[in-house]
């Protein structure tokens, strides 16, 4: 049944795929990062951490840290905290199910493209990848500071497609963020939304915007 589900994906010259919920399961990472940094620290997180930094930037958390106790300086703490990321995507942050078959598949389509965009650094990207055995079905790694565009619009998605002289309307988006996804179907690409815990709350949108869910 995997195998059928797989071969039945569109065809398609380019596949574009988003790192972060889609590919990796690394949104708990994210979502727990202040916590974990600061228990490693040795200090006790507050119970509402997460609501509390959620609005802020790092620059902003990592001065919050200081009034619990981290003896830091700010650029210190967030040098530290992406350290501390990094290492995660390095060493432990594991693949979404199904998508290794998922690309197994993709790859030996003739004359198709996969590459991935991500709003995350490429060496966090590579280090996975390499770690997981992904990183050879890639063309290229993109991302969204690299490219100075934003996935909130649909010209990253036609970036990328024009790079390899191909459509948006023979491009496929994997994607597990509501807006990514809108930006993605703005853009003509045709998309497979990836069910991620994280963006569970807009799911209801998601069944609306993308053209299929992928779901192992």
């Amino acid at each position: 049944m995997r195998d059928a589900k797989l071969h039945a994906i569109k065809d398609a010259k380019l596949y574009i795929f988003d790192m972060d919920g889609t590919l990796l399961d690394s949104m708990p990472a994210w979502a727990h990062l202040g916590r974990n940094y600061l228990i490693r620290e040795h200090i006790t997180p507050p119970a509402d951490l997460e609501k509390i930094i959620d609005p802020m930037t790092l620059q902003e958390s990592a001065a919050y840290f200081q009034t619990l106790g981290l003896d830091k300086k700010t650029d210190d703490i967030v040098e530290e905290i992406m350290s501390f990321l990094r290492e995660q995507y390095r060493l432990s942050i594991p693949a979404k199910p199904g998508m290794l078959p998922l690309l197994d598949v993709l790859s030996k389509r003739q004359n198709s493209i996969l590459c991935v965009l991500t709003t995350s650094e490429k060496d966090c990207a590579i280090q996975a990848f390499k770690r997981l055995h992904m990183l050879s079905y890639f063309t290229d790694i993109y991302t969204s500071e690299e490219l100075g565009l934003s996935k909130r619009t649909g010209e990253i998605y036609q970036t990328v497609c024009a790079h390899y002289d191909v459509s948006c309307a023979d491009t496929v988006v994997f994607e597990d963020a509501l807006y990514a996804i809108q930006s993605a179907k703005t853009a003509g690409c045709y998309v497979y939304a990836i069910p991620d815990e994280y963006s569970r709350a807009d799911f209801d949108q998601i069944l609306t915007q993308a053209d299929e869910i992928f779901q192992p």
